[in-house]
């Protein structure tokens, strides 16, 4: 959004408030001022506007609705899900939509798959054909690493849809292929011809039939698969520049460039609950490390919770050099406290925690000022594989850089020195971790770790493949295996389009 653009939005939406503030009781004009604010990219003040006035139509069952919808994108989920409740309770229209948003809040917000497949098998019980309840109840499964019933969903999606084509695309994700003559690929072939489909369809399309080819060894359409859906994907965002990331390299560098001492941080590592973040190189073993850490008794994994990237993302948009720069201690403590709430909303009262998400990699200055008790560990794996794993993966725009293998070779360059700032800085409060070198000799590559946490080794950690949990990241399916190496030297496969990579 251009300075003028925001100057226009922020006199559209004062002028909205004034007339809302002069007729509290007119729902409509609550509507409009929450919509320019969601529009202009504040879902936050569009959900405390409808907060504010949600009063004023407490039995209005749309009215609930929409406040239970703007408190969802504002990461206010236990609100937004008394509000869909009243919703329910005012016998709103179409009470499988509902059922199905409350699902999604509990598997998406609050990671609990439980509760959110009970959603949807209530919406499914009211409309036995709900397509986004088969749909994300097929996704619950997918996480739960129930194969079985993820992929009887998906087919179940398609019998209702047979040209939902995202249906396929995620059946890819739960089976694989034998041969290029797999049924599969051919429906995924014939749809990905068909110009009309939107171009977002036709990306995943591309990632599917990839990741389809290369199991069955297919190697060569895989790489054309794979370099079309990146291509594809280019074409929807700004290109990365490589300069503005060294800008922000050194603009983090120099905000943190010393930390606690070492008196200072031994004594809040006795403070209880204890977070360990887990992050380095997107597609660098960390989903895997969490798992095989979850498997301990004193450990509860996180996922991937996105409280401190949230607080990161508005910095940027407001400016992130002026931020930082009025970032107190007084802030960096109540920007503690409050993430210690938003993990307790999700885990309960728990002892010693992960929170794995790969960029916070960037936040660690950040985090240790806020939780000078938190312990981090860094992912990494061989460069060209690493960097093959991103290519392979449709990520978003966030991360520019995943489209071409050369920017996301410079984009590594780029985290590995940053990675040393944070090496010299917090000493054994971070650790790295080599996953080629955790699927050799996983005891050997965890138990320092945890000894590190103040944690004996269990042997549990090895059947992380069996845990009962959700995973809900592109590794879905390779943390329900034991451990293998195939992924390791998986570059070899591709090395005739990688030739000016590897001399």
């Amino acid at each position: 959004m251009t300075e003028g653009t925001e100057a226009s939005s922020a006199t559209a939406l004062a002028q909205a408030i004034a007339r809302l503030s002069a007729a509290p009781q007119r729902l409509d004009l609550l509507d409009q001022a929450a919509g320019i604010a969601q529009q202009s990219g504040d879902a936050k003040r569009a959900a405390d506007l409808y907060l504010d006035f949600i009063g004023q139509h407490a039995s209005h069952a749309g009215a609930q609705f929409n406040c239970g919808y703007y408190c969802r994108a504002a990461g206010y989920y236990q609100q937004a899900i008394d509000h869909y409740q009243q919703a329910l309770t005012l016998t709103i229209e179409q009470p499988e939509e509902v059922h199905t948003n409350i699902g999604v809040i509990y598997n998406e917000g609050l990671l609990d798959n439980r509760r959110a497949a009970a959603a949807f098998e209530q919406a499914l019980a009211i409309a036995p054909n709900y397509l986004p309840a088969l749909y994300n109840l097929a996704n619950c499964y997918e996480q739960d690493g129930d194969k079985e019933r993820a992929a009887a969903y998906f087919q179940k999606v398609i019998q209702q849809a047979p040209q939902f084509a995202m249906a396929y695309v995620r059946l890819a994700d739960v089976q694989r292929a034998a041969a290029p003559d797999d049924p599969l690929i051919k429906q995924l072939d014939g749809f990905i011809e068909q110009s009309q489909r939107p171009l977002t369809e036709r990306i995943d399309m591309a990632f599917a039939l990839g990741k389809l080819n290369n199991d069955c060894g297919d190697y060569q359409a895989a790489w054309r698969y794979y370099q079309q859906g990146n291509a594809w994907n280019a074409s929807l965002m700004p290109a990365w520049n490589e300069a503005k990331q060294r800008e922000t390299l050194e603009l983090v560098r120099s905000q943190f460039s010393e930390l606690l001492s070492a008196n200072a941080s031994a004594k809040a590592s006795a403070k209880k609950p204890q977070p360990v973040f887990v992050c380095g190189m997107f597609r660098s073993g960390s989903t895997l490390l969490e798992q095989m850490l979850g498997g301990h008794s004193a450990i509860t994994s996180g996922g991937e919770l996105e409280f401190f990237a949230r607080r990161w993302q508005r910095w940027r948009r407001e400016g992130l050099q002026a931020s930082l720069d009025n970032f107190s201690a007084a802030q960096a403590a109540t920007l503690g406290e409050d993430y210690l709430a938003f993990v307790r909303e999700r885990l309960g009262d728990v002892e010693v925690f992960t929170d794995k998400r790969p960029d916070n990699i960037w936040l660690i200055g950040l985090i240790k000022r806020a939780l000078p008790q938190a312990k981090f560990i860094v992912t990494r794996r061989e460069p060209l594989d690493n960097a093959l794993s991103v290519y392979f993966t449709r990520l978003g725009k966030a991360m520019p850089y995943a489209n071409r293998f050369a920017d996301i070779l410079a984009y590594m360059q780029i985290e590995r020195e940053l990675l040393d700032h944070w090496q010299q800085l917090l000493g054994d409060d971070l650790q790295v971790v080599d996953y080629d070198q955790l699927v050799i000799e996983p005891q050997q590559q965890l138990a320092p770790v945890l000894k590190q946490l103040g944690l004996s080794w269990q042997p549990q950690c090895l059947d992380f493949h069996q845990r009962d949990n959700s995973v809900r990241t592109a590794s879905v399916w390779q943390v329900r295996q034991p451990l293998y190496q195939s992924s390791s030297g998986r570059w070899r496969n591709y090395q005739q389009f990688l030739a000016e990579f590897t001399e």
